[in-house]
């Protein structure tokens, strides 16, 4: 079977480049909005529309305050303002209300569903190899210790984000993020890190320094189209290094997707990155490189020509292959595509960090054509990807360590599920024994 498809590939996330439109591409127009939309997957379309409703219930919000700060005079048109205001208000509750009882029958469908597909796939995965947790019941009802259970250092690096670590409520803590990284330090050396809000940056170095982990971190500035994120995001970056230094930082990605997610133009990226670089140098550290994650799409000239490094994000299940055909897929894509699109018309080759791969394992109807979410397809890529890129010392984050249930959306669940780890802390493959370098 060939593993590239053209057709097929060009109309979903990672797509070819037509040479006619790359001959004609000097302002960038290949990742303009009109054209990320033009080809996005009905999956990518649902995630759009979830962004969408995110920003639209924040400015709906800021417009309830701005109305209630007006409804303190007594005039006649204030009072029809004031009433319309609060007809909205109820209009918005009832919305609310809707999206939360949505929110909540995903997530009880993820328990449900979620976990006996897990413990089907034990099954399917070899006389309960799959592991299930640190401890099992056994048939008389003790509880005892595991012994399929095995975290293992088998990942050059690994994307991560503290369970509950999200704006407004901020509800992780130093402990979770401790236990969390006492865990992860099993599977890797290596982890990159988001964005800088709820304390991440801070506990997680922290954590690494005060229980001597063997942790080397990837800071995430996180970029959204608030420029007051940009600024927050830096200024806790530069407060959180003032204090815990450098040794643990091998690298700072400015922004995730920015330019696919169309969140702010390549002239403010480049902008940041370049603000970024400097800072970093200004502070002593000229050697620590400084760079942006996204497609290879928008992640090429001019912005290579800024970076020192390429961060590309790269998942072989939204270019809609089966798992089987996943991993020779991923190294053909890499080779024919990723490489030639990061550094054409770069003076120097530059070197290509994958900051995203990985596989989701849920729900099953979420396919994007022939790739489907399941535990036994994660297990599959993994038995089929994983050895090889360790043997070719691939520098590549596995995305991500635990599921992500604040990403569901109605409509949109897979988003959540990509974690080797479920939020209970649970395992749900076999990890390979081909340790990483």
């Amino acid at each position: 079977m060939s593993h590239y498809n053209s057709s097929n590939h060009f109309n979903n996330r990672h797509r070819q480049e037509d040479p006619q439109e790359d001959a004609n591409d000097d302002d960038f127009k290949s990742t303009s909005a009109f054209q990320m939309e033009q080809y996005m997957t009905p999956q990518q379309r649902r995630q759009q529309e979830r962004r969408q409703h995110a920003e639209y219930s924040t400015s709906a919000a800021a417009a309830a305050t701005a109305a209630a700060a007006a409804g303190s005079g007594t005039s006649t048109w204030l009072s029809k303002q004031k009433k319309k205001s609060n007809r909205c208000k109820t209009m918005g509750c009832a919305v609310f209300i809707l999206l939360a009882l949505a929110l909540a029958g995903v997530l009880a469908w993820y328990f449900a569903v979620h976990k006996k597909n897990q413990e089907a796939s034990n099954g399917k995965l070899g006389n309960g190899n799959h592991a299930a947790g640190p401890t099992v019941i056994a048939p008389n009802g003790n509880v005892i210790p595991n012994p399929n259970y095995a975290l293992k250092r088998v990942f050059y690096g690994m994307a991560y984000v503290p369970l509950d670590a999200q704006l407004p409520g901020c509800f992780n803590t130093q402990a979770s993020v401790d236990q969390e990284l006492q865990l992860l330090v099993q599977t890797t050396g290596r982890v990159r890190l988001y964005g800088t809000d709820c304390n991440v940056l801070k506990y997680t170095l922290d954590a690494i320094q005060r229980l001597k982990l063997d942790l080397k971190v990837v800071v995430g500035i996180w970029i959204d189209k608030d420029d007051a994120t940009y600024t927050r995001q830096t200024t806790e970056f530069y407060n959180v290094v003032s204090i815990y230094g450098w040794s643990n930082i091998i690298g700072i990605s400015v922004g995730n997707e920015v330019i696919f997610d169309n969140y702010q133009p390549l002239s403010v990226l480049l902008a940041h990155v370049a603000e970024v670089k400097a800072k970093v140098v200004a502070m002593g550290q000229p050697n620590i490189p400084v760079f942006t994650s996204d497609l290879e799409s928008a992640n090429r000239p001019p912005l290579t020509q800024q970076e020192d490094k390429a961060g590309v994000n790269l998942h072989p299940f939204f270019a809609g292959v089966p798992v089987a055909d996943a991993a020779s897929w991923f190294w053909k894509y890499l080779l024919d595509q990723v490489e030639p699109t990061v550094n054409s018309g770069n003076p120097q080759p530059i070197d290509i960090w994958v900051t995203e791969v990985g596989w989701p394992t849920f729900p099953a109807g979420d396919n994007v054509n022939a790739s489907i979410p399941s535990i036994p397809n994660l297990q599959t890529f993994l038995d089929t990807w994983l050895c090889e890129a360790n043997s070719k010392n691939l520098p590549y984050y596995f995305f991500e360590f635990f599921d992500a249930p604040w990403k569901i959306w109605p409509g949109s669940a897979v988003e959540g599920f990509w974690g080797l780890l479920t939020i209970d802390k649970k395992l749900k493959v076999k990890l390979p024994d081909c340790l990483a370098q």
